[in-house]
């Protein structure tokens, strides 16, 4: 387990995460509020990628264990369920398992957005549907893995004992419960 005040998230990776997290609001706003889809919507978006993209290239890169990527195999899923299903959590340094396949699942979502949004403007595909309707069901997805990752952080904080939105603002390790160090 992680001791109290160890730097888990290092910088780069929690802006990554905070500039994503304002940028798909902001693309929300924009969509389903604003019903702003034009070139501010397209920037944004391109940013959001480009965003996700320089945290790939950092996460390759790096020393920092919490920020490198890993594939968790079907055993380490398996032991992380069963661990849910009795209400308890070994903490992990960074990423579950099924934290870290939701990520690479957000980030393709991501990517594919940027695809279809790309798509729907080119010329061979003007006034075709389906890159739009491509779009808005990839942005129903997007925001559907948004509230199980918002829903498995407040279930993981609580099983685990670990604050992982703290984590998330600091970047270092923190208990729900404070113990005399």
């Amino acid at each position: 387990m992680p001791t109290r005040n160890e730097l888990l998230w290092p910088w780069w990776v929690r802006v990554s995460h905070w500039l994503v997290a304002a940028g798909v609001i902001a693309l929300w706003l924009m969509s389903y509020v604003w019903y702003e889809t034009d070139w501010w919507h397209r920037l944004v978006g391109y940013a959001v990628l480009a965003v996700v993209a320089m945290r790939i290239v950092c996460g390759c890169l790096t020393t920092a264990e919490c920020a490198r990527f890993y594939l968790p195999g079907w055993c380490a899923i398996c032991t992380h369920l069963s661990e849910i299903r009795q209400k308890r959590m070994t903490p992990h340094r960074g990423h579950n398992p099924l934290g870290q396949w939701a990520v690479y699942l957000i980030w393709l979502f991501i990517a594919a957005l940027a695809l279809t949004g790309w798509l729907s403007r080119t010329d061979a595909l003007w006034g075709e549907d389906w890159p739009v309707e491509l779009h808005a069901a990839l942005s129903l997805g997007l925001l559907a893995l948004i509230v199980v990752h918002v829903l498995a952080v407040i279930i993981v904080s609580r099983l685990s004992g670990q604050h992982l939105l703290s984590q998330m603002i600091h970047g270092q390790a923190q208990s729900l419960k404070h113990t005399s160090d």
